[in-house]
């Protein structure tokens, strides 16, 4: 069994064998070139990966394994077992981006857009070494980790480098993320809006002809970063209340934190209230407005039933 003699875990690295396409560089590296994309192999990889550009997914272009495991899987019979596997890149439309935003993206991680067309960079979300005993698991751990730093942190960056017409583009899948898409692009979620500013009854979004902006704003040009031990600043907030199967999910905008970009999750649990902070972070370096300033419009619009301003 694969578990048995593989599952050590860590995110690693190692070497390339190269089925389907290459070019030695003079610098010893290998550019793989694929369906549109091209990127390098690093000298000390090339001889230990085996890289597939055949046989994949539809909207796959590429597959990468580590080729020790591969053979090792052949030798036990458990060939198409997924042993080996290090990445893959794949292509998604917008809209199959927009679905897949609404719900749990683990294993993918978008990194590059070309008009409406997405690129994902795919990984394992458990360990696919495999060897035939925990001696060898033992021997081949420096190799795969190897392999595996090569592909979380240059392979990206390479494809981008080397494929100009690709814009950069990354997407975080933090819980609020998935409510910020769900809100923008699931129909028939749930939500509403809060400020004491308009008195105690919800702001309706419903009540706009069209919303979009302010929600899409939120979700398409922020990211969010998940935060360890914050004070919650004094003051008011702007409140994004969503209803997650008859309970509440309320994310809390804060009117008072230094940059306007300070958000709280806050959850119930039985009698157990839980809470989970977020750093908001734009995108465009040029963003001058913040993600509380963006509620702080969409409510004043929604109470004075007129538009204003974003």
């Amino acid at each position: 069994m694969m578990m048995k003699k593989t599952m050590v875990c860590t995110m690693l690295a190692a070497a390339v064998t190269i089925l389907g396409a290459a070019g030695v560089y003079a610098s010893g590296t290998d550019k793989v070139e694929a369906k549109g994309i091209a990127f390098e192999i690093p000298e000390q990889i090339r001889d230990l990966v085996t890289v597939k550009t055949d046989g994949l997914e539809a909207d796959e272009l590429v597959s990468v394994y580590e080729t020790a495991s591969l053979d090792a899987a052949a030798a036990e019979g458990e060939e198409g077992t997924g042993a080996g596997w290090i990445f893959s890149i794949s292509t998604i439309p917008e809209d199959r981006l927009k679905e897949l935003r609404c719900g749990g993206m683990d294993g993918m991680e978008v990194f590059a857009e070309d008009e409406d067309v997405y690129y994902v960079f795919n990984h394992p979300t458990d360990v696919r070494m495999f060897r035939a005993s925990g001696e060898e698991m033992d021997e081949g751990i420096d190799q795969y980790t190897m392999i595996n730093e090569w592909a979380f942190q240059e392979v990206r960056q390479e494809i981008l480098a080397n494929n100009p017409e690709l814009d950069e583009e990354f997407y975080t899948n933090t819980n609020l993320d998935m409510h910020l898409a769900q809100a923008a692009y699931k129909p028939g979620t749930k939500f509403e809006l809060r400020s004491l500013d308009y008195g105690p009854d919800p702001l309706d979004p419903a009540a706009l002809d069209d919303d979009d902006d302010y929600i899409e704003d939120l979700a398409e040009d922020y990211t969010y970063e998940m935060l360890d031990d914050v004070q919650a600043p004094d003051g008011e907030y702007y409140v994004l209340a969503f209803d997650e199967d008859g309970e509440e999910v309320r994310f809390d905008f804060f009117k008072g934190s230094e940059d306007g970009n300070l958000v709280r999750e806050v959850r119930q649990d039985e009698d157990e209230e839980y809470e989970i902070y977020y750093q908001a972070n734009p995108k465009d370096a040029d963003e001058d407005q913040s993600v509380t300033g963006i509620m702080a419009a969409w409510c004043e619009e929604i109470a004075n039933g007129a538009e204003t301003d974003d």
